[in-house]
């Protein structure tokens, strides 16, 4: 029998950290939650000329390590700011998660040989990961197809929005609602590469060690996870292609539709050859 060598104390301060930073992380998701409803009912109840004001409105802010000055419109910043606080948001979850439900662990690297930072964690539950996925369905649906459904049917909002006003308003439905279909795209394709890994694993052991090949799967689909990248890419492009209906957009809409279906394929293609890489489910490294 086997018994872990971490002392209970060094678990415990783990975890408790891991809470904080979910916690902050959470309170972080909410913010950007309540400020993406807030902004989209303003900019719905703002009168037109209020609206092309604040659109006229540049920001200037620092970029390039702070060598060139740009600007950006007010609206856009708007828009932005939600997902500002979910790439924060994101920062704090996933460690928290990985120090929740696994180990990080530091290690020399070389020039060829990068990942200074290795997670152990263990991979969720099949239910549980396929019940994650109803969190960004939920949220398409909310973002996209209700509002294109009533933009077709002209009785209920957005239908009937000023022109600009309506810009303003889709172009924020589509910003997010193209992020929840990227989401719910990676989730299940992550699903799908975690069952075909497992089922594969089971039925032919000596395959865990990975197979020809091993390393450029593993630079694919382990280090860069090129797989939930297209799946993403793919998902969001899928997702947002219904809007192209709203507008009698036909061409348009099958363009995109092609393009996320094969984006879409290529990251199942290789989801489903990760056990190629060699490398167990539940483990990472950082790119550095």
């Amino acid at each position: 029998m086997s018994h872990s060598t971490t002392p209970p104390e060094t678990t415990t301060g783990r975890n408790t950290r891991g809470l904080i930073l979910l916690s902050i992380g959470v309170v972080l998701t909410i913010a950007a939650i309540v400020l993406l409803v807030v902004t989209v009912v303003g900019i719905s109840s703002l009168q037109s000329e209020t609206l092309a004001r604040i659109n006229e409105e540049n920001l200037s802010y620092r970029a390039e390590f702070g060598f060139v000055e740009r600007e950006l419109s007010s609206l856009s910043a708007m828009v932005a700011f939600p997902a500002v606080l979910l790439v924060a948001a994101a920062c704090f979850l996933i460690p928290g998660y990985l120090r929740r439900r696994g180990v990080i662990a530091q290690r020399d690297t070389t020039f060829w040989r990068g990942g200074s930072n290795a997670a152990t964690f263990k991979p969720l539950p099949l239910g549980l990961h396929a019940a994650w996925a109803l969190v960004p369905l939920a949220a398409w649906v909310l973002l996209v197809f209700i509002p294109v459904q009533n933009l077709l049917g002209g009785t209920a909002w957005p239908a009937g929005l000023q022109d600009e006003n309506s810009t303003a308003v889709w172009m924020l439905l589509a910003s997010y609602g193209g992020l929840a279909a990227g989401l719910f795209a990676v989730i299940v394709v992550s699903l799908l590469k975690k069952i075909v890994y497992t089922g594969h694993i089971s039925r032919h052991p000596d395959a865990v060690g990975g197979s020809a090949g091993k390393r450029t799967w593993r630079w694919v689909t382990f280090r860069w996870r090129f797989d939930l990248w297209l799946a993403g890419l793919g998902g969001a492009f899928v997702g947002l292609c219904w809007i192209a209906l709203g507008f009698e957009d036909t061409p348009f809409f099958v363009t995109t539709l092609i393009i996320g279906l094969v984006l879409l394929a290529a990251g199942v293609l290789l989801a489903v050859n990760y056990w190629r890489a060699g490398e167990p489910l539940g483990k990472a490294e950082s790119y550095s």
